[in-house]
């Protein structure tokens, strides 16, 4: 009987040595192609948000080859002027034995200041995003964001660190949803109002804001005229919203635009002035 499961042990030794490494193995597809088993093609489609990647998987084993692509992966934009694109819907899949399998790839741009990538650019395959961008793209995908301009503007949110308040394209609930997980992922707070940025192109953002718009809630303790304006750090008028308006008692809002296209980044303030005195202020920053 000892003999036996002696014989045993040594047949099973040498078929597990016998077995290729690669054989039940799950790969990523940068440990595939960084291991030689697989060579790679991507290329975009000229866009910048939803299925803007084909990626060709060419297999050169003689083995069937487990892949995942996830969400979360950067894939890396060959030409500096073009945005990288951020992976949001993860594929799991086989490449069979020398075969040549063509993916689409769904994610969204990275880089805000550049360029929306070009028919037939190409990429090569990135790094994982950090913590924050992978949490995101599993966010988007989760709730099937992947075509959606708002969860694009989230992105820029986190790789461009745009405010959160430029999250502000599309659906209120969708974008109060983008809005509050940035802020729990980051420990970023809401700003009160929406930031709009300089647009190039549909796809390309420069870091100037141009404008931000909002509602200015306050309370006017006795009936009298009020004044609403937007003042600096120093307490200079940068912009008035309105002058000596005559006011009943009671609670009220106004719904201002604050142009900011020819003026400095920095903290600012909506304040409403009454009988000289600062009766509510709001901070805004950008």
């Amino acid at each position: 009987m000892k003999s036996f499961k002696a014989v045993n042990l040594i047949v099973l030794a040498i078929s597990i040595t016998e077995i290729p490494a690669f054989a039940c193995s799950v790969y990523s597809i940068e440990d595939a192609a960084k291991k030689g088993l697989i060579k790679l093609s991507i290329k975009g489609k000229g866009g910048f948000t939803g299925d803007v990647i084909e990626m060709k998987i060419n297999n050169l084993t003689n083995k069937r080859i487990d892949l995942k692509l996830e969400a979360g992966r950067i894939l890396d934009s060959k030409k500096n002027n073009e945005q990288d694109i951020l992976v949001t819907l993860p594929q799991d899949f086989f490449v069979s034995p020398n075969q040549l399998k063509t993916i689409n790839v769904f994610g969204m741009c990275c880089q805000a200041n550049n360029a929306s990538p070009q028919f037939n650019s190409d990429f090569s395959v990135g790094k994982l995003g950090d913590s924050s961008l992978i949490k995101l793209a599993m966010f988007i995908d989760k709730n099937k964001y992947y075509s959606f301009y708002t969860a694009q503007q989230a992105v820029w949110t986190i790789s461009d660190n745009n405010s959160i308040a430029s999250i502000s394209s599309g659906i209120k609930e969708d974008i109060i949803s983008l809005r509050n997980f940035i802020s729990e992922i980051t420990g970023r707070k809401i700003p009160p109002y929406d930031i709009t940025y300089q647009q190039e192109s549909d796809s390309h953002v420069s870091g100037r804001v141009v404008k931000i718009e909002g509602i200015f809630d306050y309370f006017v303790p006795s009936s009298g005229k009020v004044t609403i304006g937007i003042y600096d750090a120093d307490g200079n008028l940068v912009q008035l919203i309105f002058r000596d308006i005559a006011h009943q008692k009671g609670e009220c809002k106004v719904y201002y635009t604050f142009r900011t296209k020819d003026i400095l980044p920095g903290t600012y303030f909506a304040r409403m002035n009454m009988a000289g005195r600062i009766e509510k202020e709001m901070k805004i920053e950008f």
